[in-house]
């Protein structure tokens, strides 16, 4: 009896189960997790494209004027190709039963000619990168090895001068389409061959199956086991991605809940600050008309007012004036504060504030009946007058002051 081989080509690559990352194996039921894997040779991929490429990417960058020409990635530029294959793989193995169930072609023996295999590889093909080769006999079936390699072409006339392409690259190798045959059905048979060679000098005989470029059956078979882990393992992260974000969201909908109610909490206060400014600039209007009517208010001779009375309206029309500017300043402040204070004791301090502000209102209501009953007008805006005068004389006196403590702070000292 004879023995079948495969030399499988594709472009689906498995890095983390090849090296049996125990994350990933330990979901995989048809891997004996103590049983013999073995890894000969191994190279990050972004490591090997830097070591295969990176020369020829500083090269074309230095000759790009526009940075927006420039590949930052050579790598990434590739993955995201719709023609190209970052990485190829070929599976190897040596297949075959005996009528008692034994193998007919020891482990042994399989893995030393699937080893001079790899080791021959460079020399039958210089433009095929080797970056990975991982012996595996812990699988359901007979043991193989998975060869991750890159195609490396030269003298592009465009873009890189070196640049992966599996045509490009089988044709510096010699290989080139014939008839409806291409490059790679060409390629992969001469691998065939090889690995039959290999198995003919130990002593094996091979039997072809008689229907060309057919995959061995065990191989594909381990072929689509492995593509249904990898869906089966992508779709449980796509499963916990989505309730991270559906906690997320739910949090995120509370949240926001609470901010609008808020809002609306702090916008009810505002109107009611704006509607109280508005009420005092009413006031303070009807005050100025009072002032420019002065001289057509009928002033009577037998109006007399008691002297105790009058000083009460001085002191009130003076404790008005001089909370005037202040008053417009808190209403000021506490429209800023409004949207940005969250605290309950902070809006307990403005609402005490607001208190305030309505009964110095009532206040200046007062005034205002007092000066137009009393018909005082006159004495009033005198005084009133007379307080304004002073305030701007202590302001300025109090800038004179800051001027020259300044003056004396930025003197040199001797």
């Amino acid at each position: 009896m004879g023995v079948t081989i495969s030399t499988h080509n594709g472009s689906a690559v498995a890095r983390e189960h090849n090296v049996r990352n125990y994350k990933v194996v330990s979901k995989e039921p048809h891997i004996d997790l103590n049983g013999l894997h073995e890894t000969w040779i191994d190279e990050p991929v972004r490591q090997a494209y830097e070591r295969l490429f990176g020369e020829a990417v500083a090269e074309y960058n230095a000759k790009q004027s526009r940075p927006e020409r420039r590949i930052s990635s050579y790598y990434n530029d590739i993955c995201k190709d719709k023609k190209k294959h970052p990485v190829y793989e070929m599976i190897i193995g040596i297949y075959g039963k005996n009528e008692d169930g034994t193998s007919i072609c020891s482990a042994e023996q399989g893995k030393e000619i699937m080893r001079e295999f790899v080791d021959t590889w460079k020399q039958r093909n210089p433009n095929l990168a080797l970056i990975g080769a991982y012996y595996h006999a812990d699988e359901e079936g007979e043991p193989h090895v998975h060869l991750d390699y890159i195609p490396v072409a030269h003298g592009y006339s465009r873009g890189l001068q070196t640049q992966t392409g599996l045509v490009k690259a089988l044709e510096e190798q010699g290989i080139t389409k014939t008839g409806k045959e291409t490059a790679q059905i060409l390629w992969e048979k001469q691998e065939n061959d090889y690995l039959t060679a290999l198995c003919e000098s130990a002593g094996l005989t091979v039997n072809h199956p008689r229907a060309e470029g057919r995959m061995h059956l065990d191989t594909q078979t381990l072929k689509l086991k492995t593509r249904a882990e990898q869906l089966e393992q992508t779709v449980s992260s796509y499963d916990r991605q989505i309730r991270q974000i559906e906690d997320k969201t739910a949090v995120a909908t509370t949240q926001l809940a609470d901010i609008n109610s808020q809002i609306t909490e702090k916008n009810a206060e505002l109107q009611n600050l704006s509607n109280l400014k508005t009420n005092i600039s009413g006031m303070y209007d009807e005050i100025d008309r009072f002032k420019a009517d002065k001289k057509s208010i009928p002033f009577s001779k037998r109006v007399s007012v008691d002297e105790k009375q009058l000083d009460e309206i001085i002191k009130l029309a003076k404790q008005g004036l001089s909370e005037r500017t202040k008053n417009y300043q808190l209403v000021s402040k506490m429209r800023d504060m409004i949207p940005k204070e969250a605290h309950k004791s902070k809006l307990k301090e403005r609402d005490d504030e607001i208190s305030s502000l309505k009964e110095k209102v009532g206040q200046y209501n007062h005034i205002k009946r007092a000066i137009y009953n009393l018909n005082l007008v006159p004495q009033v805006n005198e005084e009133l007058h007379r307080m304004q005068r002073e305030e701007q004389e202590q302001s300025r006196s109090s800038e004179r002051e800051q001027q020259t403590q300044q003056k004396k702070k930025s003197s040199p000292k001797r």
